[in-house]
């Protein structure tokens, strides 16, 4: 951890030094030797009974089911030790979701769940942030779409802003502003010679943030369903009916159970690059608001860049795979991206 990213994490050490068998907190470096699930950042807290010691997970972003979803699926094979997750707010809901995976939580506004072994537990929940003020438009759903992009192709940094753009299937004003953007948050460090990503877990976070909360809704097409007995038979059925037009390729489950032969599910993720109106009755599905065909556009032609044919690009799969929100999806989720995703841990 950064000394910038030390300073901002006091916030949270204030809440709990302020808890009454709170008699120390501390913070330091993860340092090496953590393994391959490395935290941010290592909680010394010192109570009545001894010493305690939490990994550290630091978010910067609003939580979204999907990107807690995936952390803890990420962290729990890191068992060696409790997790605490600093993040500027948790509300009521999110609190009980990560309550009830065993996670601890401390947030800006105070909100709270710690437990020290068995001598040690509080829940504080109601406390409600402080209104900021307003720092200037917050990102669209066309520069989330270029997180997409650089997180799937970091390449792509150092292409024109026209091939940023087109691959993120964003016009060049918005790959241009959110470029900028990143540089002067220090996401993005510009060299003489090459732009590379420099936190790319944070840039990670915010798409998987942005993604449930605005990308997601501009691409979904329609939710439907169809006569066929199951998903392998509906699958077999469009893929026929849609032959190679216009571009298409499996995600969700169908895609995991492509990619790892391990998890499938019961709905089927059909991206397509256009949806034009007689969509629907080509494949002969009816509107359905529990209906396991999902249909949803891909956020740019990188999209359609998967591992093996027919599959989205594997970073969408992981993407909606934790948009699902169970625990089987979260395993699929987690072995995607170990075997097809260069993603900091």
């Amino acid at each position: 951890m950064k000394p910038k990213e030390f300073r901002d994490v006091d916030r949270y050490l204030t809440h709990l030094r302020a808890l009454p068998f709170v008699r120390r907190a501390a913070i330091r470096n993860a340092g090496a030797g953590q393994g391959p699930y490395r935290p941010d950042a290592v909680l010394t807290l010192r109570a009545p009974q001894g010493r305690h010691e939490l990994l550290v997970e630091l978010k910067r972003t609003h939580l979204t089911y999907a990107l807690v979803d995936g952390m803890l699926a990420r962290i729990g094979k890191a068992t060696d030790r409790p997790w605490i997750l600093f993040a500027p707010y948790v509300g009521q809901q999110m609190g009980r979701h990560l309550d009830e995976h065993g996670m601890n939580y401390v947030d800006a506004a105070g909100n709270c769940r710690l437990r020290l072994g068995d001598d040690h537990v509080v829940i504080i929940e109601g406390q409600r942030p402080a209104r900021e003020a307003a720092g200037g438009r917050g990102m669209g759903a066309a520069g989330f779409q270029v997180l997409f992009a650089v997180l799937a192709k970091p390449d792509l940094l150092m292409a024109p802003v026209r091939t940023l753009a087109d691959a993120a299937g964003v016009g060049k004003t918005a790959a241009a502003e959110t470029i900028a953007r990143l540089k002067k948050e220090g996401l993005v460090a510009a060299g003489r010679r090459r732009r590379h990503l420099v936190q790319p877990k944070a840039i990670l976070d915010r798409w998987l943030a942005g993604y449930a909360t605005a990308v997601r809704p501009r691409l979904f097409v329609g939710r439907y369903r169809t006569e066929d007995p199951d998903p392998a038979a509906l699958e077999n059925r469009i893929e026929k009916a849609l032959g190679e037009t216009p571009a298409w390729a499996w995600g969700g489950g169908g895609a995991a159970m492509r990619l790892t032969k391990h998890y499938r599910g019961e709905e089927s993720v059909l991206h397509v690059e256009t949806a034009p109106p007689n969509l629907a009755k080509r494949l002969r599905a009816l509107p359905a608001d529990d209906g396991p065909l999902i249909i949803l556009r891909v956020p740019g032609k990188i999209g359609f860049e998967g591992v093996i044919p027919r599959t989205v690009h594997p970073l969408l799969v992981y993407t909606e795979l934790l948009t699902v929100g169970h625990e089987r999806a979260r395993e699929a989720a987690q072995e995607i991206r170990e075997r097809y995703l260069e993603l900091p841990a």
